[in-house]
């Protein structure tokens, strides 16, 4: 052993900085360690020091030693110091980064993603090209396609094997690798599986059409097991520790919701993300947790992260005597849930994100220390800490339709899908300092031909682009807020500022633009172009008409849009190019409809019941325009207090709606004030001025409305 004065002596001369002797503090290079376990400091790189003090940065007292160990009670990042005096009293401080996490589970958690790969290959959803892409991550060469069923939505990779689920043709396709081995598994006609999980030799299916978990063994594919219904509306799903999480896309007026599914029996134990109380302010707003996307699993397995969009359904003029600014309509929203057995359920924090639009994915690292998160039309990614949900970092401008995150083995690598663009791009994350580099920029559709129009795909990312100052002021909100792939949020709005009313979000999927007669409940728009009107007002977007255009054209109902804005006119070919709606899980397994629903139309097109006066086949729906800027409009005995104008306006009726998806579409009416079918045919109709269902007996009524829940 070297006698310390000895020791001391080696260490005295120059300051290496300063050159006058002085003392110099050298903590050592950054630390990684697990929470309970001794952290070993070491300043015996410090020059003329005569005393070592360290603060550990966790609030833990100062130990002094030019050598000590420390061991960290809680996970998270912390900055040690460590101060060293010299001889004659001078000194030195220098700083150590410490890295704190849980030991990792023995088999990491697995999460339904778009994107899904190992250190070899890299696999990423092409859903317009019915396609799967796959990458080398080490080189970013895309390597090749794989053809695969109608509408890739979600992935898995796990012991082998790759999994795709495709809601729009519900089936399922699992690829082996190594043999080359595909099988295609087909579900009940309308099951709609959307997430999907490898683990414990099964794929495991969250069937957003039926509301239920399915376990599909993969050395028995045939051997399906559907649990009871759950909630409706699945999608999320991930595996952690032997347990499902799976959560509701759209959520009810009162919660976010979400389950943990037991394997062994597919029993479900509910839990909930509360409604954020607010207040609203320019960097803040209430809302509620919905439009749920993927489930991410720290690594350690003691808690996740629902990402979504914070809708704040409590504010409007009629509900509470405030309208709607562009901050406070819907924000990015991310909740932390507590998975231990301690706090089951409990949530434990909740970003707080400005200028930021939906969280359309999320990803941890390998070790768990950092989370990531993608927003979709704010064209950012943000880094943050996996413990606080502080931001840290991030990357921006990153390209349009972010929707899929993945980060390599190593940690060194973090890939985003922007799907808009059909490119895959690679960041380096070794170092989350503020330098944005761009390691890879693949081209996802390269030898490929692209499936949608030029300027439908181009209207695709406008709809979605809330970044686009055009489109809204701080990437708050786009069309895509309320209408995510041409869908519907489950929504009923305050929009008595707009001149309107209490508004349920109506579906754009099927509505082929103007092809179902004027948009709106009340009718106020005669052309898709008039969402210029929105994004002008309360998206308060500087909007994609020219002054002198808008000063022409700005009445909804008077001079046409149409023509003058190449951007707007790509929105509107968008539009139009969704012909599509959602299977129907209310026919038969093989798409038939039953008897009962046939029983239930013959009572639907009854001079009785006179239901096809107003929803005559095939688009059931009689919307029109009688003449110029005078459309049909009907008074069935819904309007109500809340049901507010038309264009500032009396609102003598209401728009007919087409009942086509009406399976997908609740709740109903245009004050949403109709949580069922059934509802619309009873409670909400006690004059039968809704057509005359007074007379139906109970299998009448459920008869009729079968086949209404089974049109498509």
């Amino acid at each position: 052993m070297i006698p310390l004065l000895l020791l001391l002596a080696c260490k005295e001369g120059p300051n290496p900085i300063t050159g006058d002797g002085s003392p110099l503090a050298e903590a050592g290079e950054p630390v990684f360690a697990y929470v309970g376990e001794p952290v070993s400091f070491d300043g015996s790189s410090s020059e003329n020091a005569a005393r070592y003090t360290w603060t550990p940065g966790d609030g833990g007292a100062a130990i002094d030693g030019e050598f000590i160990e420390y061991s960290y009670e809680a996970p998270g990042h912390y900055t040690a110091f460590l101060e060293v005096e010299g001889a004659d009293g001078r000194a030195d401080t220098d700083t150590l980064a410490v890295t704190v996490v849980y030991p990792p589970l023995s088999q990491a958690p697995r999460s339904s993603a778009t994107l899904v790969g190992d250190a070899t290959a890299l696999y990423a959803v092409m859903p317009d090209h019915d396609l799967i892409a796959v990458v080398d991550p080490a080189t970013g060469q895309l390597t090749d396609h794989l053809a695969t069923c109608e509408g890739p939505r979600s992935l898995s990779r796990g012991d082998g094997w790759l999994a795709v689920a495709c809601p729009k043709s519900d089936t399922v396709e699992l690829r082996y690798l190594a043999a080359g081995q595909r099988y295609t598994i087909t579900l009940p006609w309308g099951s709609r599986p959307f997430g999907v999980v490898i683990a414990d030799g099964a794929a495991w299916l969250a069937l957003q059409g039926v509301g239920a978990v399915a376990r599909v063994p993969l050395d028995d594919r045939e051997a399906i097991e559907v649990s009871a219904p759950i909630g409706p509306d699945l999608r999320g799903l991930a595996w952690v520790d032997g347990t499902l999480l799976v959560s509701r896309h759209r959520s009810a007026d009162v919660a976010g919701q979400w389950w943990r599914v037991d394997p062994d029996d597919l029993t479900a134990t509910p839990y909930t993300l509360r409604i954020d109380p607010g207040p609203d302010s320019d960097n803040g707003a209430r809302g509620l947790p919905t439009y749920l996307q993927r489930i991410g699993v720290r690594p350690d397995g003691r808690a996740a992260v629902f990402g979504g969009l914070k809708a704040n359904i409590e504010r409007g003029l009629y509900r509470e005597g405030q309208p709607f600014t562009f901050e406070t309509t819907a924000r990015a929203d991310l909740r932390l849930i507590d998975l231990t057995e301690d706090g089951l359920g409990e949530e434990r924090y909740a970003a707080s994100f400005d200028n930021r639009d939906l969280v359309s994915a999320v990803a941890f690292s390998p070790k768990g220390e950092w989370l990531f998160v993608s927003h979709l039309g704010a064209e950012v990614v943000d880094a943050l800490d996996p413990w606080t949900l502080q931001r840290v970092g991030g990357f921006q401008g990153v390209g349009a339709g972010l929707d899929g995150l993945w980060v390599t083995p190593d940690g060194g690598t973090l890939w985003v899908l922007a799907s808009h663009d059909r490119q895959l791009i690679a960041f380096d994350i070794t170092a989350l300092d503020g330098h944005q580099v761009e390691l890879h920029r693949v081209e996802l559709g390269a030898g490929v031909p692209e499936p949608l129009d030029p300027e439908v795909l181009e209207g695709k990312r406008i709809f979605h682009r809330s970044v686009d100052p055009r489109m809204s002021t701080d990437a708050y909100v786009s069309c895509g807020s309320c209408h995510l792939d041409g869908t519907h949020d489950g929504r009923t709005w305050d929009f008595t500022d707009r001149g309107e009313g209490l508004r349920n979000t109506i579906s754009l999927a099927g509505s082929r633009g103007t092809a179902h007669g004027p948009i709106h409940w009340s009718a106020n728009f005669d052309e898709v172009q008039d969402f210029e009107n929105d994004i002008r007002g309360p998206q308060a977007g500087d909007g994609f008409l020219s002054e002198t255009d808008w000063a022409e054209c700005a009445d909804t109902l008077g001079p046409a849009k149409a023509g003058r804005s190449d951007a707007l006119d790509a929105l509107a070919a968008y539009v139009e190019s969704l012909d599509t709606i959602p299977r129907s899980p209310w026919r038969e397994p093989d798409g038939a409809r039953s008897a009962d629903a046939a029983w239930g139309e013959s009572i639907f097109l009854s001079a009785q019941t006179g239901c096809a006066d107003c929803h005559p086949p095939p688009e059931y729906t009689d919307s029109q325009w009688l003449a110029e800027g005078e459309p049909l409009l009907h008074d069935v005995g819904t309007l109500g207090e809340g049901s507010g104008s038309r264009l500032g306006g009396e609102l003598w009726g209401i728009d007919t709606p087409t009942l086509r998806g009406l399976h997908d579409t609740a709740p109903y009416l245009h004050d949403g004030s109709a949580e069922t079918v059934r509802d619309v045919l009873t409670t909400r109709n006690p004059d039968d001025a809704h057509g005359v269902t007074s007379h139906l007996g109970d299998d009448e009524l459920d008869a009729l409305a079968l086949f209404l829940l089974s049109l498509e």
